[in-house]
Order: structure tokens, then sequence, then C-alpha cells
């Protein structure tokens, strides 16, 4: 099955919603279509646990990231920008346009706005966890509010770093940048 999940998610990626098929996720796998429809029923449940499978393959990475005992809270946090900056800017970049599907599909499919406000509030509770582990002095619902921001910011780079092209800034000057943004918002009493 996680064959069939990663040619899903390379489908999705590569030909959006319209060109998202039982019938091509089966053929980008390699398998009969009757093997994929025994695993996945429906192009919806298909769909479901394609989005699924990579909103928690970077949940967990960015979790293991941010509890790395080995760095400081404010080390972890730059590791989840730097991980988001190598995949963002990676010539296969499957991440930009497949969040970009995902987010027009969850403004017409309550089923897909609902994944995804679930997996915003991972994500919030993500970088909220990493502001409070900065700085532990902070109430606990401004270190929400500022993973919010924080999180916000992740979704602009997403479509920022995809969609600038010729008008792209300097990606060093650019990625340092957003670690002195994302250490302020996590450093800076209220």
């Amino acid at each position: 099955m996680p064959e069939i999940l990663e040619a899903a998610i390379s489908v999705f990626a590569a030909a959006g919603n319209d060109g998202f098929t039982q019938r091509g996720v089966a053929a980008a796998a390699n398998i009969r279509l009757a093997t994929l429809q025994h695993y996945f029923g429906s192009r919806d449940s298909l769909l479901k646990a394609t989005i699924e499978e990579l909103a928690q393959r970077y949940l967990r990475r960015f979790h293991e990231l941010g509890e790395d005992a080995r760095l400081t809270p404010e080390a972890r946090l730059h590791a989840v920008l730097d991980e988001t900056f190598n995949t963002l800017a990676s010539p296969g970049n499957l991440i930009s346009p497949f969040a970009l599907e995902c987010w027009c599909l969850a403004e017409h499919h309550p089923e897909v706005r609902e994944l995804m406000e679930e997996v915003s509030e991972k994500y919030q509770s993500l970088f909220g966890g990493l502001v409070a582990q900065i700085n532990p002095d902070l109430p606990a619902q401004e270190c929400r509010i500022r993973g919010a921001l924080i999180y916000s910011h992740w979704q602009g780079l997403i479509v920022f770093l995809r969609r600038s092209g010729r008008n792209a800034p300097d990606l060093a000057a650019f990625r340092k940048a957003t670690g002195v943004v994302w250490t302020a918002l996590g450093k800076t009493t209220s």
C-alpha cells in the first residue's frame, strides 16, 4: 500500500485534482486497477488517504526535528526552517503543487476542508510548541498565536517559493531573513 500512496502523491501533485484518477494512480504504481480498488474502493477514499499520508509524513519529520534533545529550542525551530527550505527549493518539489491543489479543493469540498483544518491544527500546535520551548515564560495562548503566525508564514513560503520565479530573492538571504523572523516570534516577550 505505501507504493500506491507514493504514486498517488506524485499523480495529485503533477496532474492536480482533475487528473487524479484511480486508473492514473494504478498506472503510476504499476498495478492493476482492481488491485488499487481493493485497497481504496473509491477515488475519494484514495484522495483522503493521499492527503493524510503526505501531511503526516512532514508532520512526523517536523516533530522529529522539534523534539531533538541534542538541539536547543531555537536550533530546533531552525532545523524545521532548514527542512522547509530544502524541500521547497528542491527541483522535484511535490509539496507546493500538492498543497495548492489541497487548498483549492478545500474551498469547495467540505470533507477536504475538514481534513485541512485538522492538518492545520496539528501544524499550529507544533509551531506553538516550539515557541513555548524557546520562550517558556510566554502564556500558552500567546504561544498558540505565535505558532499560528509561523504556520501562516510557512504556508506563504509554499506559495511564494513556487510562484516567485525570476522575482525570487536570493534563496540563502531569504532563508536567513525567515530565520530572523521566526526566531523573533519565538523570543520576543509579550
